[in-house]
Parts: C-alpha cells; sequence; structure tokens
C-alpha cells in the first residue's frame, strides 16, 4: 500500500505547517494500520510526502476507507475558515500567475503482492506508480488496488 499526500500546503501556509500535515497524515495512517492489523503490519515514510504500509491482508478496502474517513475529517483543521469556505488554496505559478489547488487530499494505491507475482521490488514499485497515478486522478481524497494477477 502506497500512501501520498496532494497538497500545496506549504506554498500557503508555510513549511512548518506543511511538516505538522504531514505528521498528522503519518499519525492517521500508524493508528489506522496498527488498529485494524495489529500484528505482522509496518508502516513507513518513504520521504516528503510518500509513506507505505506492507499488511498481511488481500482485504484493503476497509482500511484504505478509514484512513481517508479520519483524514477528510480532520485535514480541514490546518486550512483557514475563507478556504475551507472556497474549497481551494491560492497560489502564484513559476509565471507569477495565480492558480487554484484543492484543498490537501490523500491518495492510496495499493499493489497485492500475491506469491511468485513479482521477481523484485523495482517490479512492485513500477506496479505502484501505475496505481498511484490512478488514485492521484481523482479529485479528494481517493485509493485504487491493482488486483491484476500473474499471467
Amino acid at each position: 500500500m502506497l500512501i501520498w499526500i496532494i497538497s500545496k500546503h506549504n506554498d500557503v501556509y508555510g513549511f512548518l505547517k506543511g511538516d505538522e500535515i504531514i505528521k498528522f497524515t503519518a499519525d492517521t495512517i500508524v493508528n489506522c494500520v496498527h488498529s485494524s492489523i495489529p500484528e505482522g503490519s509496518f508502516v513507513g515514510h518513504i520521504g516528503g510526502d510518500d509513506f507505505v504500509a506492507i499488511v498481511p491482508t488481500l482485504q484493503c478496502d476497509k482500511l484504505c476507507q478509514d484512513i481517508i474517513s479520519q483524514f477528510d475529517a480532520k485535514v480541514l483543521e490546518f486550512f483557514t475558515p475563507e478556504d475551507i469556505e472556497k474549497g481551494y488554496v491560492e497560489v502564484a505559478n513559476r509565471r507569477g500567475i495565480i492558480e487554484q489547488f484543492p484543498l490537501t487530499s490523500v491518495s492510496i494505491g495499493v499493489v497485492v503482492a500475491d506469491v511468485n507475482r513479482f521477481y523484485n521490488m523495482l517490479e512492485i514499485g513500477e506496479v505502484g506508480a501505475q496505481v498511484k497515478h490512478a488514485a492521484k486522478s481523482v479529485n479528494g481524497s481517493s485509493y485504487a488496488i491493482d488486483r491484476r494477477k500473474m499471467d
């Protein structure tokens, strides 16, 4: 399970506030994973706003839904009432043009690593990138699960 935060929070509120969202995200993921699957699970921080959770179950839908539900319920605490009302933040791009970006969301990509499906970790990473793209293509918090079987 690969987890990403989609945010322009740092550009508007500063890096310290952005770091608070990353810590909040980590706490949310750890709490959800360890309460649902107390043994045999692992949560790690890949870097930046990327996390990984390794869980010993193929039943990931409820876990993904729990992470999204808890994240979405509390992430608005990091925004001003004005930005919440608008539903977006405004950020100047590299050319100085103001653009609108949705409030921070979480995207979860799940790769089912059946026995003998992958030859190495790089293959899992490649499929993870595909699933990540699918999850991030949806507005708001979402998850996508790759359930393809080996040929």
